[in-house]
């Protein structure tokens, strides 16, 4: 009996730190997918309109992708799921693509931090101005 227990407890904290890995890897790829899109809508010029990526770390945790620039309609939300916030060093902003095949879509660099809930897994992305998205997982 007592060697069930053992293994109970040992199997139950293993899913528990599998889960956590599988949520923020999922968003991880999920975010990194999205931002990619959202330059290639600016660089592309898509409905002849300015593009803009805008984040939210507070109560709800979400990012969006603007049509029409900073103040445009959001296209879709994205809210984080439940395990996964943004880090304290995610500041909530809202940052306009340059449209066209321009060089350096972005015009300054955008770190975006996501971490589990128990702090125990994180990651961060890093959407350069040339454009280029990068992910660093720290699990």
């Amino acid at each position: 009996m007592g060697i069930l227990a053992i293994l109970a407890v040992v199997a139950t904290s293993n899913y528990f730190a599998y889960r956590n890995r599988v949520n923020i890897d999922g968003e991880g790829s999920k975010a990194v997918e999205y931002f990619r899109e959202a330059i290639t809508r600016a660089r592309s010029q898509q409905d002849g309109v300015d593009w803009a990526i805008h984040i939210d770390n507070g109560a709800s945790d979400y990012y969006e992708l603007l049509s029409g620039g900073a103040t445009g309609t959001p296209v879709d939300r994205i809210y984080l799921s439940s395990g996964v916030a943004f880090t304290a060093t995610t500041s909530s902003s809202t940052v306009t693509l340059t449209g066209g095949p321009t060089i350096a879509p972005v015009p300054s660099q955008i770190n975006i931090g996501f971490i589990t809930t128990d702090e125990a897994l994180s990651e961060e992305i890093i959407i350069g101005t040339n454009g280029k998205v990068t992910r660093t997982k720290s699990y």
